[in-house]
């Protein structure tokens, strides 16, 4: 949502570097930006992901059978191999097995380069979050201006369609129509 949004307002604005801008649009600008770098080192990431779970599964291990639980149950970590099967040899077999899965998947990670996937996807996040907090210090020139920091607080706030009738958005919502250059307060009155 705030990807499609920060990316329609980039396009019906007309932001281009040292024609005049305003210091929001700048910013806006340097958002966008940030937005495209943390969303390409995002799909890196997943892509690195996949593919180590294709190659080697989710380190887990089946824990045995219950009568009073049909289905296949799994455990991806020593405390629920403990609380099935207590600390018995079977629940020492499994929690080694665990370990080992675990450190193949972190070998096969590392080589696949997973810890600087991670690591960049960090870098960006916080230069996004770095510019989006530049954006809302960054003062208005223009009514343009308070719309689109508007917009971005909207977008960036709301998680969702569900959120869109709660308070604030709804309000947020209104103010930000109020502004908008078809409005009929904004032009002058004789």
């Amino acid at each position: 949502m705030l990807t499609t949004l920060l990316d329609e307002i980039g396009r019906s604005t007309d932001i281009e570097p040292g024609n005049g801008t305003t210091p929001v649009e700048r910013a806006l600008r340097d958002l966008l930006d940030a937005l495209a770098a943390h969303e390409a080192a995002l799909a890196g990431l997943d892509r690195l992901e996949e593919a180590v779970v294709a190659a080697h599964g989710y380190p887990r291990v089946p824990l045995p059978g219950d009568p009073a639980r049909p289905g296949l149950a799994y455990a991806a970590d020593p405390t629920t191999i403990e609380r099935h099967l207590g600390h018995g040899s079977l629940g020492r077999r499994l929690k080694a097995e665990l370990r080992r899965r675990q450190a193949v998947v972190r070998e096969a990670a590392a080589a696949a380069g997973l810890p600087a996937a991670r690591a960049r996807e960090a870098v960006t996040a916080r230069a996004l979050g770095a510019a989006g907090t530049a954006l809302l210090i960054a003062p208005c020139q223009t009514v343009q201006d308070l719309r689109l920091k508007l917009t971005v607080v909207i977008a960036a706030g709301e998680a969702g369609p569900d959120d869109a009738t709660a308070f604030p958005w709804w309000c947020l919502r209104v103010l930000a129509v109020d502004i908008s250059p078809a409005s009929s307060w904004l032009e002058p009155r004789a």
